[in-house]
């Protein structure tokens, strides 16, 4: 059997070039090179040299074959309970949702769905970020938050519950770290939820709030 032999050159592309080694390694062959030498030639292994022999010989074909989509190890009605879980107890963590359902997957998939829909594990809140006009106009800023004080002094707790303080700071005792929930995208915790563990944590609130 002739063999044209595929010359490689810059303007190929990945399967081209591809195709050129394999066809290559089958004319060699061809020519009656052992598997070892035409894998010293080439600069390829030699299991890659017996692997395509092989699918010539068998298939006659060079090309990678049809790659099949894996199949999804959860169920539609697997996938609600897992976002269930985490939606309802926030707090709970991809291995505690795996056990607590019974699924037979790995914490990765999980997350996957989670992600899939919207559901990210990320900190309570977003705080507003302080602008150069809060650094550097201390008159300015006085003024407004004397403005807030007055115009909000007769909110109640809720009221309160819904505002994000920028100035907010948390000192821990515990060696946990920050902490992290589960919640979707564009929204925020408006419960009061508190970790409970070994130490102490300690908030403290400095007055420069804005409220959502």
């Amino acid at each position: 059997m002739v063999w044209k032999l595929f010359s490689t050159s810059a303007s190929m592309n990945h399967h081209d070039q591809h195709i050129s080694e394999r066809s290559r390694i089958v004319a060699l062959h061809d020519e009656g090179l052992s598997n070892r030498a035409i894998a010293g030639r080439l600069g390829v292994s030699l299991p890659t040299v017996r692997k395509w022999i092989r699918r010539w010989q068998e298939t006659g074909n060079l090309n990678d074959l049809e790659r099949r989509p894996r199949s999804r190890v959860t169920s539609r009605e697997e996938d609600e309970r897992i976002i269930q879980a985490a939606v309802t107890q926030p707090f709970i963590n991809a291995a505690a949702i795996t056990t607590d359902l019974g699924l037979e997957v790995s914490n990765t998939t999980v997350r996957r769905r989670l992600h899939a829909a919207g559901v990210h594990h990320r900190v309570p809140a977003m705080k507003e970020h302080i602008t150069d006009v809060h650094r550097n106009t201390s008159y300015s800023l006085f003024i407004v938050r004397l403005a807030f004080a007055q115009e909000h002094v007769t909110k109640d707790i809720g009221f309160w519950e819904r505002t994000v303080f920028s100035d907010e700071k948390t000192f821990s005792s515990s060696n946990h770290g920050r902490i992290h929930l589960w919640r979707r995208d564009s929204t925020r915790v408006i419960l009061m939820q508190q970790w409970t563990g070994f130490g102490g944590r300690l908030l403290a609130r400095l007055f420069n709030a804005g409220v959502c």
